[in-house]
């Protein structure tokens, strides 16, 4: 059997075949050695699973032993060990490994001691102060564990916007163009994050396929993706398209506002742009009804000042095989060329990011000098140097003063010590906005979208000390994280911030992310005109000396 599956597909094959291991007390040698190959597959550039066996021995990371059982895998579908393994273990129990701050070990120890075998049991024994008597976890592990249930629960059958996207793409692949259809509900909206994927159409059912076929349910017509994302068709008249679009699309809160403008909702219009006409509105795309920042846009030269694809001018935020990217300066480099950018700014790992290999302050001059050839090279294209410094636990950077000076810019993230209240949040954000080196606050609350909450902060706070002391924000557009959120966009603009969206690319595919940012920041209603890295090049550089000037650290 020939495999097409991802290196990170492979990966996480590999992390639940090491995982189950440790839950049954298998050999602790092969657990780290599959732990290792699991972290490893996600940094290797060439798809494991089309090398010959003898290239995957020799691959780091890989080796003998972890080698054979990818090749059974690409040969059969299937690792027999793993198969094993998952006969014996509770259903129940597998959905306990993915709860946040429960390992294997902890797994094991909860379903061999208090006999717990599913997620409910545990939320139960947990309310009952069961779980905190246990030797190795106590009170405050009791509690933690609580709110990952509770998040883990909320966010049950829900999809990144990018993996929606991907997979409305396959479904429409085979669907003729000429046909009467069209995205709709939150997929149309471009949500952040999706429950089902959704269209309008009045066609028949035989002109839009899917795999398994149609079927017919009290919400209309319904399926499910090859990623097991729910799938719904509303089949409607070609009288009332335009309003079951807009209906169908939503949000509620928008479609409810707009329709009560509206005398007769239920007369046909040639399109949406009509009905809101009959509101006496001005037409609002269907990315910004989400009942937050749409009115603010009240004319066409104000809709058409958001943020597009097209204004970005430079790649903001990237890491490169210095620290834990996949490719080197010069290839990030070629790749921005190669799509039209005209800056990069190259921000690997500070020192204290061991696990993803932060820089010493050896390696961050023998970067600098890197940078300096290649910029004479590929003028006039330019690469920034930079650093994604570490917000070490009491709000100060990772290096010395006169070592931040090297640099064109620098963004500062929380990577570590992420249990924190929003006394100790807004503490530590504060202090590190509030150093002079300081140029953009990275990823603002450290979420991972469906993963973690991120670290609660006070958006108001942080935001005011950002404007007063000219530190930019990111929309970091990896879409796993879209940190900041773009609720908060509106605020930010309102006191002046300065927003790069930018792709924490760790390699040249994770450029490309740039898009969900813009998505993303769209919907907040995003003005080119606060966009940082929507400068030209030579504004940018303005922008960086201006700043280091008004700062005192020119």
């Amino acid at each position: 059997m020939q495999s097409t599956l991802s290196n990170k597909e492979v990966g996480n094959i590999m992390k639940s075949l090491a995982a189950l291991m440790e839950l049954h007390e298998e050999n602790p040698f092969k657990i780290k050695s599959y732990a290792n190959a699991a972290f490893q597959l996600s940094r290797i550039p060439d798809v494991v699973m089309e090398m010959d066996r003898t290239t995957m021995e020799q691959t780091k990371g890989i080796g003998k032993s972890v080698a054979a059982k990818l090749v059974e895998l690409r040969e059969t579908g299937d690792i027999e060990a793993l198969r094993k393994l998952l006969d014996m273990t509770p259903a129940g129990i597998i959905d306990m490994l993915q709860i946040k701050g429960l390992g294997a070990k902890k797994v094991r120890v909860i379903w061999k001691e208090l006999g717990v075998e599913d997620v409910g049991e545990l939320l139960y024994a947990c309310y009952e102060n069961r779980l905190a008597k246990l030797k190795g976890f106590g009170e405050k592990t009791q509690e933690s564990v609580i709110q990952s249930i509770e998040y883990y629960q909320a966010n049950l059958g829900k999809f990144h916007f990018a993996t929606a996207l991907q997979q409305a793409a396959l479904m429409e692949a085979d669907w003729k163009q000429s046909t009467a259809w069209s995205r709709t509900g939150a997929l149309r909206r471009e949500a952040i994050v999706i429950e089902q994927l959704e269209w309008l159409t009045t066609a028949g059912l035989e002109e839009l396929p899917v795999p398994g076929g149609w079927q017919q349910s009290e919400n209309g017509w319904v399926a499910v993706s090859p990623g097991g994302i729910p799938m719904v068709l509303h089949v409607a008249e070609a009288a009332q398209w335009a309003t079951t679009l807009l209906v169908t699309t939503g949000n509620e809160a928008h479609v409810d506002f707009v329709l009560s403008k509206v005398e007769d909702p239920q007369q046909p219009f040639e399109d949406e742009a009509a009905i809101y006409k009959a509101a006496g509105l001005t037409f609002v795309p269907a990315f910004l009804r989400e009942d937050l920042a749409e009115w603010e846009y009240n004319d066409q030269a104000s809709a058409d000042a958001i943020i597009s694809m097209e204004d970005i001018q430079g790649v903001v935020h990237n890491h490169s095989t210095w620290s834990d990217g996949r490719n080197t300066i010069r290839e990030m480099a070629e790749a921005c060329m190669a799509r039209g950018y005209t800056y990069l700014v190259m921000s690997d790992h500070s020192k204290t990011a061991v696990y993803a290999g932060g820089l010493d302050i050896q390696q961050v001059r023998l970067q600098q000098e890197e940078i300096d050839r290649l910029n004479e090279e590929l003028a006039p294209f330019k690469i920034f140097k930079s650093i994604e410094s570490d917000i070490l636990n009491d709000g100060s950077l990772d290096y010395p003063d006169e070592v931040l000076a090297s640099f064109d810019l620098v963004i500062a993230s929380v990577h570590s010590n992420l249990r924190m209240d929003a006394a100790k949040a807004n503490e530590r954000l504060l202090r590190a906005i509030e150093n002079p080196y300081t140029s953009i606050l990275g990823h603002m609350t450290g979420r991972l979208l469906l993963s973690r909450p991120g670290y609660p902060v006070d958006h108001q706070l942080i935001i005011d000390a950002c404007a007063a002391n000219r530190v930019a924000i990111e929309v970091n557009a990896n879409p796993y994280r879209l940190d900041m959120d773009y609720h908060w966009i509106p605020y930010a603009q309102e006191k002046g911030i300065w927003i790069p969206v930018n792709p924490d690319a760790h390699s040249t595919a994770g450029i490309d992310d740039i898009y969900f940012g813009v998505t993303a920041a769209r919907k907040g209603g995003l003005r080119r005109r606060h966009v940082l890295n929507a400068l030209p090049l030579s504004e940018f550089e303005k922008w960086l000396k201006d700043r280091k000037a008004a700062k005192g650290i020119a």
